[in-house]
């Protein structure tokens, strides 16, 4: 930061720094700092409110002004804001023989047994990423069945990471599920209806960026595993949570399913899945949320093109 010394600030415009410096709220150690370069002591930064200035005559008499608030500005905003996230490699994990992969699944098991702790979670997190790497490498195809038992021995470690406290393993757990769904597709049928009735919990998270997560994963299952009626009656629960976003999220839910069927309405129609899908459409249209509503509207409209003369009735 450049300080023009050759040109001493005026006691207005010192008096009007110190003003600006506390409206931009920044923290009392950088004030500290900038007011002892131009001259003001320490305490300075934290005295009573100065007299109005006149900034017109304060920024004359200091010309750097307007540049040291915004950069002190800038400080304090880097110093609030948490520290970045380290890069964790996502390239695939490659297997070279099946008693490997068994080995790696091993010794897994015992870092997700029991509670999440000070001593588990970071190796919890640490194999979640390495699940994912997995499955972009060679194991689902290469050494499938020894990989399926292996994911489905974790499912509940998973589910823990999933719901953990800790943001950052919490959504690496989550994209683990997704990931895992669309590699898998109707492979993960068997482990579907436990993975729903846990991410569906999770939408209803005070934390957004939990709710989030749990959304994106349930539709991720939604668009990649095989139909069945359980999928409706999902999302019909959904609808009758009673946190709104459940509710506000089955309708996009409902909408992946409508889409996906539009292939096969046969199936969809004798299943029960469309009467189920209708009521869902009339409960949450009827929503004391108008965000519930707006958002089945879109899904009744998908719905209307598929189904046009159900949707006059």
């Amino acid at each position: 930061m450049l300080i023009h010394r050759n040109r001493p600030a005026s006691t207005p415009a010192k008096n009007d720094l110190k003003k600006q410096l506390r409206l931009h709220d920044v923290r009392t150690s950088i004030a500290s700092q900038i007011l002892q370069q131009i001259g003001l002591g320490a305490s300075s930064a934290t005295t009573n409110q100065p007299p109005e200035v006149d900034l017109a005559a304060s920024t004359r008499s200091l010309p750097n002004f307007d540049h040291v608030a915004q950069f002190a500005a800038s400080i304090n905003s880097e110093e609030a804001r948490p520290p970045p996230q380290e890069e964790v490699p996502m390239d695939p994990l490659f297997v070279n023989s099946q008693h490997e992969l068994e080995d790696i699944f091993r010794d897994m098991g015992p870092h997700f047994e029991g509670r999440e702790s000070e001593e588990n979670w970071l190796l919890r997190d640490k194999d979640v990423t390495k699940l994912r790497r997995l499955t972009k490498g060679n194991a689902p195809s290469e050494y499938h069945n020894t990989y399926m038992s292996g994911i489905k021995h974790l499912q509940e470690g998973t589910l823990k990471a999933a719901n953990s406290l800790r943001t950052t393993m919490a959504t690496n757990a989550c994209h683990l599920v997704q990931e895992l769904a669309r590699t898998l597709g109707p492979a993960m049928d068997s482990m579907t209806e436990v993975y729903l009735q846990s991410f569906v919990k999770v939408c209803a998270a005070t934390k957004q960026i939990a709710a989030q997560n749990g959304n994106q994963t349930v539709d991720t299952i939604f668009q990649y595993v095989s139909y069945n009626v359980r999928l409706v009656q999902h999302i019909s629960l959904a609808s009758q949570d009673k946190n709104k976003s459940p509710r506000q999220f089955a309708a996009g839910w409902l909408r992946t399913l409508l889409n996906r069927q539009a292939g096969s309405k046969t199936h969809f129609e004798s299943s029960g899945g469309l009467e189920l899908a209708e009521k869902t459409m009339r409960k949450c249209l009827e929503d004391a949320d108008p965000k519930v509503k707006e958002s089945m509207r879109a899904t009744y409209w998908a719905y209307a093109k598929l189904w046009p003369e159900r949707a006059e009735t």
